[in-house]
């Protein structure tokens, strides 16, 4: 069951004043932004902001902090108990969804640190395909080759895999290491099974493998990449 946030008199009159004021924001959003000048728009969502951080305040003294998702925090480059916190929807819409049920905003378990998996990639080079054992860490990704002793990487898999991948030759797309980023932060903040970050590593190694397989050596390019 919920667990709902008994409040005061004077936080019960805060949450129904937030209630407006945030959906009042969303018709503005809805409407293409053209149901309010921009002035008007300001002054809307700075009120809100304000009694957010009233809100939010007024929790935390009687002993009940609101949470936010670890992700919220980030994106909004400030503490929840900085008033700019809430100059944006989305922290408004978790803070009013923790007073409904203090879990709401609980990020998931992180499950995957410390499990291995498999990258595969097809090398010109060896005329088949390779394995790499890749290790999710607190810090990034430990990756080990078929003979290399195993290299310590950080969340975009640098420098390990570019390491790995030259030496062999290989071609690979260049955005690869921010696609091993995105991936290791939302096995974090979604608790992604160890089945999800296998199927999308098996991705990456699709596309890097035919993005190998593609590149010409052929003809002129003969020589260029041995």
């Amino acid at each position: 069951m919920p667990k709902k946030l008994k409040l005061t008199e004077s936080q019960t009159k805060l949450k129904s004043e937030l209630e407006i004021l945030h959906n009042q924001i969303w018709q503005y959003i809805e409407s293409d932004q053209k149901l309010l000048s921009g002035d008007d728009a300001s002054r809307l969502y700075d009120e809100m902001a304000r009694k957010a951080h009233e809100l939010h305040m007024s929790l935390k003294d009687s002993g009940h902090e609101p949470k936010h998702h670890k992700y919220m925090i980030e994106n909004r480059g400030c503490t929840p108990d900085d008033v700019r916190f809430y100059e944006h929807v989305h922290p408004v819409q978790d803070l009013l969804a923790f007073i409904e049920n203090v879990h709401a905003n609980d990020d998931p378990k992180d499950r995957t640190i410390g499990k291995t998996f498999t990258l595969k990639v097809f090398t010109k080079r060896w005329g088949h395909y390779d394995q790499y054992e890749i290790t999710r860490t607190d810090k990034g990704w430990d990756i080990k080759g078929l003979v290399a002793a195993s290299c310590s990487c950080d969340k975009m898999m640098k420098p390990g895999l570019n390491e790995i991948l030259e030496h062999d030759s290989v071609c690979y797309p260049k955005q690869i290491n921010i696609f091993f980023e995105w991936l290791w932060n939302k096995a974090a903040e979604e608790g992604l099974t160890k089945a999800k970050v296998q199927a999308a590593i098996n991705k990456i190694g699709k596309w890097i493998s035919e993005c190998e397989k593609n590149a010409p050596r052929e003809g002129v390019f003969e020589g260029l990449i041995e």
